[in-house]
């Protein structure tokens, strides 16, 4: 017998907590997902916060509303047999895409396995590694300084959203055992590749070519200078490619050694450096083609060099000649005796772009194992393939429609009408579906497009063997493509004296969101400012005699030295405290002084045409001088002083600077560069302004008088003063900020400190104590 209806409606409460449930899902999937993935490339750490909270609440949210919605169910199901005693009478319970509950269940379950997938390739290398890029290790710890273990939270959204599955099947019977298995095998897909990426990460932690090579590239370095095979002049030093493995190191007291039957080997697994110019000088196949394959490998091996530093370890090398030697001639591509800048340069921006890779992005499989990136790939694209078919079949069982089944017939029970909500849940659903297609894409691409995986592919390549015909094939394959950008090659640029010229953004949350570094413009490395850096390099061969607080050997051959004290004026006593070149001075006060002498002279000069012999040099002095104050103003932890003091004094400076010219005129929009610099050089001459604008507006005038009439041989004075003091300021003891400004795209200063570590500098000679960051 029929008994009396049963209510419509499900409770309120249950009702607007899935509302609120689905919504709140669907605004952490579609954040987590776009944040995930521009995450790689911004590390800010209130970012990395708040995706990482997204990701926390996400799960329980969908959970919530997955369980109302599944009460639900139950209740109705009560209720119908409760009140339905006689089945022929009552309409049949809803079922599939006919019943809302279900269609929504679904779709919130599908988000939280994309949410995971994605999840787990953005947090891999965070969750299984703590990164050795906040506080380089004392040695090798696992792998380098970052610590293998398993990822507890990531394991365990993957076990709450298994647990989701599990209670959400008895629901699913209406997707039939295919569209069951192709739902599940996507969520273990996604599964199956974390996995591999930790077995890869435990494995490699034991590894002498991954996880100990910081320790036996120390070990063979001191070996090499034990043996005296770093001596010699112009010789390539047998330094370390790759190819290390257990067959060919054994252990003394003094650390790891590599036997001399593997490095004797000219045919064996162990690639040297040697053995590659070798290669290359015989005109062997690609090698002898492609001579940026060989600098690849330079590169390469000294990133592994490199790690040592990163990691605590001595270099035993240090004080050597032939570091040094090798650097200044065994870069000679030209065969004119010394090297090429863009090439030299190029090396180097190689090594930090995998020193980068190693500390900021998952550890690439290849590195390890072939087969570990080869089941990678492939699990990627069944990943992709998984999304697709999952897609298909939500929209052939209409878990997510966007349009009415039949549009040319009327709304019915049969032909419900599309909702609002039913429309964003289907656009929402498309769009994480189609990230994940582009997230597994991408880092296909990335993958195969790396420097890692040409380094592997010419490892094998070297070595030969029965599959050196495909190795060769592939590498030249890969050569044709360009690995993801990582290193920024450009330096930042910024005005004491025009503020608003370099300015990018402006704002306290600006500041917050993208750093200091990020409100300033930047320009690209001009081979004039690498030419001049490795000229001076050149002609100080590693001799850094610091005469003051400024570069080597500041006063060079020029009309000014920047050493001077203050001037006496007729008064005597007036400036006697404005020498900023005896003791007890900063580097930073000298720096924005000359900064702003620079500025002047470039100035008086701007209405004029450049002499063409001049140009380069003009370039050059400018780029650094304005590099320079943007050091002082957005890395001052790479300067010799104090990084709160350098920041205290620079906001001290640039506060003068403002009362001394106004905010409205600072510019200098309404007046001739000539009106503009005598205006300059009276305002910041005043008594009352502070010391360092005083001093750069004397150095300035100076500057103007000492060289009328020879333009060019002032700027070739500039760039040269410039350029030594990179070479006074990159040696630093102060590694970890060099590893964070990686993290950010890199410092050209990052690139000198490189490129003097390799020649055996490692410090500013005759520092004084406590005026650098030990």
């Amino acid at each position: 017998m029929l008994q009396s209806a049963p209510p419509m409606a499900g409770p309120q409460p249950v009702g607007l907590l899935v509302l609120l449930g689905t919504v709140g899902s669907a605004v952490l999937a579609i954040l987590l997902v776009a944040l995930s993935t521009y995450g790689r490339r911004c590390r800010h750490p209130a970012l990395r916060f708040f995706v990482w909270g997204a990701s926390v609440a996400f799960i329980p949210l969908a959970s919530s509303a997955i369980s109302a919605l599944l009460q639900q169910r139950k209740t109705d199901r009560d209720r119908r047999s409760q009140y339905c005693k006689e089945p022929v009478v009552c309409p049949e319970f809803p079922e599939g895409s006919e019943s809302p509950e279900v269609q929504i269940m679904w779709t919130i379950l599908l988000w939280a396995v994309i949410m995971v997938i994605i999840r787990g390739n953005a947090d891999t290398a965070a969750a299984s590694a703590a990164t050795a890029a906040a506080a380089p290790s004392t040695g090798d710890d696992s792998v380098d300084g970052q610590k293998v273990r398993i990822p507890v939270e990531l394991l365990a959204k993957y076990a709450f959203v298994a647990w989701l599955i599990v209670i959400c099947m008895p629901e699913a019977e209406w997707l039939e055992f295919a569209g069951k298995s192709i739902f599940v095998v996507f969520f273990l897909l996604g599964f199956a590749k974390v996995v591999l990426k930790l077995v890869a990460f435990f494995l490699a932690s034991d590894s002498y070519a991954v996880g100990k090579n910081a320790r036996l590239v120390s070990g063979y370095m001191a070996q090499l200078v034990e043996e005296g095979a770093v001596e010699g002049h112009g010789q390539v030093p047998p330094y370390v490619v790759m190819g290390e493995s257990k067959d060919h190191i054994e252990a003394t007291p003094e650390g790891y050694r590599i036997k001399r039957d593997a490095l004797d080997n000219k045919l064996g697994a162990l690639v040297t450096l040697d053995r590659v110019w070798r290669l290359s000088d015989h005109g062997d196949g690609l090698l002898g083609k492609q001579l940026e394959l060989r600098d690849l490998c330079l590169s390469f091996s000294l990133f592994k060099s490199l790690r040592r530093r990163l990691s605590g370890y001595p270099l035993a090398e240090e004080g050597t000649s032939s570091p040094l030697d090798f650097v200044l001639r065994g870069l000679d591509a030209s065969g004119k005796g010394g090297p090429d800048a863009d090439r030299v340069f190029r090396v180097l921006v190689d090594e930090l772009w995998f020193a980068s890779d190693f500390y900021y992005s998952p550890l690439p499989l290849c590195s390890f194992s072939g087969w570990c990136a080869a089941l990678s790939y492939l699990l990627s694209i069944l990943i992709i393939a998984g999304a697709i078919s999952v897609g298909c079949v939500y929209q052939l069982n209409r878990v997510i429609v966007f349009s009415m089944e039949f549009p040319d017939e009327p709304v019915s029970d049969k032909n419900p009408d599309v909702t609002p909500a039913q429309k964003a849940y289907y656009l929402i659903t498309l769009f994480l579906l189609l990230a994940t297609v582009l997230t597994e894409t991408c880092e296909i691409m990335a993958g195969v497009c790396s420097n890692w995986t040409k380094m592997a592919l010419l490892g094998n390549y070297i070595r030969g063997g029965s599959s050196g015909r495909y190795t060769h094939a592939a590498l030249e394959a890969v050569l044709r493509l360009k690995p993801a950008k990582r290193w920024s090659y450009k330096i930042g640029q910024n005005a004491v004296l025009e503020p608003r010229r370099f300015g990018k953004r402006s704002g306290l949350l600006s500041e917050k969101l993208y750093g200091r570094a990020g409100l300033m413009k930047s320009v690209k490395i001009s081979t004039a400012v690498k030419d001049v850096v490795l000229r001076s390099f050149k002609s100080s061969y590693g001799g850094l005699d610091k005469g003051s607080t400024a570069a080597p050997r500041v006063g060079l051959s020029g009309k000014v030295s920047w050493d001077w004290p203050w001037p006496a004026t007729a008064s005597g006593s007036e400036n006697e405290n404005l020498s900023l070149g005896g003791s007890g001075n900063s580097t930073t006060e000298h720096i924005l002084a000359c900064h702003i002498g620079t500025k002047l002279f470039e100035m008086k000069y701007s209405h004029a045409a450049c002499p063409t012999s001049a140009a380069a040099d003009k370039t050059a002095a400018c780029h650094l001088s304005h590099y320079f104050a943007y050091l002082v103003a957005a890395a001052p932890g790479l300067l010799p002083d104090s990084t709160a003091w350098t920041e205290k004094r620079y906001k001290e400076v640039v506060a003068d600077v403002q009362a001394a010219l106004g905010e409205d005129v600072a510019d200098g929009a309404s007046e001739s560069t000539a009106q503009r610099y005598e205006r300059l050089l009276k305002e910041l001459s005043a008594s009352s302004r502070d010391k360092v604008l005083r001093r750069g507006a004397e150095l300035g005038r100076l500057l103007v008088e000492a060289y009328v009439g020879d333009e060019a041989a002032a700027w070739r004075f500039l760039a040269d003063f410039w350029s030594e003091m990179v070479l006074f300021v990159a040696p630093s003891q102060n590694v970890k900020g060099h590893v964070e400004a990686m993290g950010r795209g890199g410092e050209f200063v990052t690139l000198v400190w490189a490129l003097l570590l390799h020649a055996g500098v490692t410090d500013r000679a005759d520092t004084p104590r406590g005026s650098s960051i030990p």
